[in-house]
């Protein structure tokens, strides 16, 4: 990446939006949207994991991934995700990149990469410590998607010179900002779907419902808000959604002896009060916050999609996924198919092997022939 005077401009923007971001005087998306343009990034990402816990305390995220993409990271992948264990070990502000760490042939056979990372659109990470103490560490990632190259040497320079001015400003904003209230993270997340979706607890208290979920409440005969509980208008609904709740076991802890056997979505039909029309559709899923990185805060919850068919325009991979507990990888196979997409072509846009698309596809019929009987 050639030095010129446009450079230096905005170098200098960036790292004085940085600051201005350090003082709450903007959001940090205002710098980071800017940082990510200059190194031609597809995402740029700052992260803070408080080490007694591992659970999230800020996270800032900006640039071409889907809101799902977050959610889907924050609530399963991380688990999974073999690009923390390349970061951790580092000495602050050393950098690593993922295409030195692993190669092709390890991309092409690990989960990360092939359910989540590559149909999501991305490929490639470069990223540094940038600060770890006893309490916190924070890291900062630059991301190239599919078809992209990772950063060169010139680019990483350059990260490595924003790296700086974002380390003492982090550290500085620190000092001054208040702590996140409860869960803040994750409901920033979840508001930016466009899908009605609402965090409810086993005695059915509303913990949080994002702008689609109001907006489809308020129009919507068949759910009603009782003292800020999620209810269903027909009392049969209304029993079922309390037996779905139980199913989920929210109680349950992680590994407990029913572990294996404990539904991860339970889906409920909810009927017009008269007994016509087309059921709304609630999938549900538990959020525990030992599961989940305490981004959806301290309660253990339930996370209802509402899916709608009357409203939606065309197939959302995204309720497929959660329909059918498909991986975001399966899901996306199963929403192009349907669409007339072949399977070559699937292989083609995401740069896998033919065969691995067939091996989702047939785990896709698998799955959807036995979870029908279910649902």
């Amino acid at each position: 990446m050639p030095t010129t005077a446009s450079d230096a401009a905005t170098f200098d923007t960036v790292v004085s939006g940085l600051y201005r971001a350090a003082a709450c005087e903007i959001e940090w998306a205002v710098p980071l949207e800017q940082m990510r343009l200059h190194l031609g990034a597809w995402t740029v990402h700052l992260l803070g994991i408080r080490l007694a816990n591992g659970t999230v305390d800020f996270s800032h995220v900006t640039g071409e991934s889907r809101p799902e993409a977050n959610v889907d990271l924050m609530r399963r992948y991380h688990r999974i995700d073999p690009r923390a264990g390349m970061l951790m070990p580092l000495e602050p502000g050393v950098w690593a990149n993922c295409h030195e760490h692993f190669d092709d042939a390890f991309v092409a056979r690990d989960p990360f990469y092939q359910d989540f990372l590559i149909p999501y659109g991305g490929r490639y990470v470069s990223g540094t410590k940038l600060h770890q103490d006893d309490e916190l560490v924070v890291m900062f990632g630059v991301h190239r998607g599919m078809g992209m190259q990772p950063l060169d040497a010139a680019e990483v320079a350059m990260g490595r010179r924003y790296a700086a001015h974002l380390q003492t400003a982090v550290g500085l904003w620190r000092r001054h900002r208040k702590l996140l209230q409860d869960g803040a993270l994750g409901r920033a997340l979840l508001d930016g779907l466009r899908q009605p979706v609402l965090l409810i607890d086993g005695a059915q208290r509303i913990h949080f419902q994002n702008a689609a979920a109001r907006a489809l409440i308020d129009s919507e005969p068949r759910l009603v808000t009782t003292g800020n509980a999620l209810r269903c208008a027909r009392p049969q609904d209304e029993a079922e959604l309390r037996r779905a709740l139980l199913k989920l076991e929210l109680d349950r802890g992680p590994g407990g002896p029913d572990a294996d056997t404990s539904p991860q979505r339970v889906a409920v039909g909810v009927g017009m009060p008269s007994d016509a029309g087309i059921p709304l559709l609630l999938l549900l899923s538990p959020v525990r916050p030992s599961e989940t990185m305490g981004v959806f805060g301290s309660s253990r919850l339930a996370m209802v999609l509402v899916h709608d068919t009357r409203r939606e325009q065309g197939v959302d991979p995204f309720i497929v996924a959660a329909l059918y507990d498909f991986t975001p990888a399966e899901a996306g196979v199963a929403v192009a198919v349907a669409s007339g997409v072949t399977v070559q072509q699937i292989a083609a846009a995401r740069g896998v092997a033919v065969s691995t698309i067939r091996a989702q596809l047939r785990n896709v019929l698998a799955t959807s022939h036995s979870a029908v009987g279910r649902l």
